[in-house]
């Protein structure tokens, strides 16, 4: 459609509509928000508890603490190592056309000049990264940071992302009307006002900037959209609902929002009953009545109704004071005796913290289950003292998703800005762009769990190449150092005998089905692989054959030296 007047925007400044899915995409970014950011669940509390007064609600809310905050965390630290991957990279290939300098080229500017981040990496890792995991109907709409530059001069476009109460309307290939996040300043009659709400309606050849003000909606910028495309850019997820110019997405994390809430509402609970158990409560007989109002609570007033006793509050009775004496008046006649001591506290189950406790930490660990993290969580009380279990496939296909989705939003974002910085001057843009492979190896696991695996692959006695292979993995886990590490590697590829008990060996050499070379490679690889790397400080690099080849000589050194005996007839002639 052609360019719009002001009085497009009135449905949705004035009456406030909306694309059809706008109300339950904000609820399911919401429903990840309250873990991400910690943020009072007031509506997941106060469904599970609507009878409260607000003074007990507002008490919640006081000594609130997020305790699933730390948790998403976790997941949000773990799944950044997808930047570490050893195959994650962006590669720029293929010569520059003449008419772009070294300087301008799209890898000075993504990687090296990129405003605000210093790179589009940092931007994907440190910005849109987060908006991913909560918020699957955010977009990223990529414009320059200003349209006012001379013909010689390259547009500097910059990805900014537009949460879903953001977008107010779009249809796919059509439009997007988005809404400003921040309020904008403006001056009307000598006067400035800093209430504006500024609104951007993006289309295949035209991009207009509105701003509502107190006197109605104006038109303050249009631009003619020289891509002949929208620039906007979806996060996806996974696919919840779908028609022909919208659809509704939903977060790969949102397997953890159900167990997520009940861990809040429970944890709420739980504070509740740790202070009432902490602060007892005192159970006593009752005292003597007042004795300035006799008992009735109230003092007679001459012309005036009765005023509450100022001595008993208008209880009638004696105030208690748990630092003084409780002073009892004797039964009188017919009356039953006073109780033995007429005073004492309340017995509270302190168990149910502990059940809740577990509960919570079994809500945490099920949550985490939902996306195959579950070794993030602490160990529920029922399964303590058990090795955490990692479904490695499970794991990696998980991650492989999100990797995927990571990917595809940065070769978007990249085509767009190279389409605004390099349309104009090639007639194929893709030509530009980068090759951004999906990463294959996660390094996902904390060293403990390599460790229980490790454990647990002895115990059954799994085939020796394989506890091998996870001595390798867990190597490279535990040192930075690239020295240690490339150290200990070689250690465990080049001994012979690595994984392999030492019962097994002897057994093997007991029937002689062991090369004494090899035997000797075993018992001597730590100074053997230390001295070769001293000797070549290329042998990291040499074939697994040439390296061998190397410590076999070692192995040949190592052996002693046959001792050459001398016939005796011999040593007589020579009188020896």
């Amino acid at each position: 459609m052609p360019a719009v007047t002001p009085s497009f925007l009135e449905s949705y400044v004035v009456q406030g509509n909306r694309h059809k899915h706008y109300a339950e995409s904000i609820e399911m970014y919401e429903s990840l928000e309250i873990h991400a950011d910690g943020k009072y669940p007031g509506r997941l509390i106060e469904e599970r508890r609507p009878a409260e007064s607000d003074e007990i609600k507002n008490y919640r809310k006081k000594i609130f603490v997020p305790v699933t905050k730390p948790y998403f965390t976790k997941v949000y630290n773990s799944l950044q190592k997808i930047r570490k991957s050893q195959d994650w990279s962006i590669n720029f290939s293929g010569e520059l056309p003449s008419m772009i300098s070294d300087e301008e080229s799209p890898k000075n500017y993504l990687m090296h000049q990129f405003p605000r981040n210093t790179s589009i990496t940092n931007w994907l890792f440190n910005v849109a990264f987060k908006y991913y995991l909560v918020d699957a109907n955010a977009v990223v709409f990529t414009y320059p940071m200003t349209f006012e530059v001379q013909p010689n001069e390259y547009y500097q476009p910059y990805p900014r992302i537009y949460d879903s109460d953001e977008v107010i309307d779009y249809k796919e290939g059509k439009f997007y009307l988005l809404k400003e996040d921040e309020s904008s300043t403006y001056v009307e009659n000598g006067n400035t006002y800093n209430n504006g709400e500024r609104y951007w309606l993006i289309q295949a050849d035209v991009i207009q900037l509105f701003e509502k003000r107190d006197s109605g909606i104006y038109e303050i910028m249009q631009v003619e959209n020289s891509l002949g495309y929208i620039p906007v850019r979806h996060m996806y997820g996974l696919i919840k609902e779908q028609y022909a110019d919208c659809a509704l997405y939903e977060s790969r994390l949102a397997g953890i929002v159900p167990k997520m809430d009940e861990a809040l509402r429970e944890y709420s609970d739980m504070q509740a009953s740790i202070v009432q158990t902490m602060f007892p409560t005192m159970y006593s007989i009752q005292p003597q009545a007042c004795g300035r109002c006799k008992g009735v609570g109230e003092i007679p007033k001459e012309n005036s109704a009765p005023v509450k006793c100022p001595s008993c509050g208008g209880k009638g009775l004696l105030p208690l004071n748990p630092f003084e004496h409780l002073v009892v008046a004797m039964p009188r006649p017919g009356e039953p005796s006073v109780p033995t001591p007429p005073m004492g506290f309340v017995q509270k189950d302190t168990n149910i913290i502990t059940i809740q406790d577990g509960r919570i930490k079994q809500h945490l660990y099920d949550a985490l289950s939902a996306i195959n993290m579950e070794y993030l969580a602490d160990v529920p009380l029922s399964q303590s003292g058990v090795a955490k279990q990692v479904d490695r496939e499970e794991l990696n296909s998980f991650v492989h998703s999100v990797a995927e989705d990571l990917v595809r939003i940065l070769d978007e974002v990249i085509y767009d800005i190279c389409a605004w910085r390099y349309g104009a001057m090639i007639n194929d843009v893709n030509e530009l762009l980068p090759y951004i492979p999906v990463p294959e190896r996660y390094d996902m696991l904390s060293g403990k769990v390599l460790v229980d695996e490790l454990s647990m692959m002895t115990q059954a006695k799994v085939d020796p190449s394989i506890i091998n292979a996870a001595q390798i993995e867990l190597a490279s886990k535990k040192f930075n150092d690239s020295n240690v590490k490339d150290l200990v590697v070689l250690k465990l590829k080049l001994d012979p005998f690595a994984g392999v008990t030492e019962e097994t060996i002897a057994l093997q050499q007991t029937f002689g089905a062991i090369d004494k070379n090899d035997l000797i490679i075993h018992a001597n690889i730590n100074k053997f692989v230390t001295k070769a790397l001293e000797e070549n400080g290329d042998f990291g690099n040499l074939s697994y054959e040439e390296q061998m080849n190397i410590l076999r000589t070692y192995a040949d050194e190592q052996k002693p030296k046959p001792v050459t005996t001398i016939p005796e007839e011999v040593l007589t002639q020579n009188n020896i």
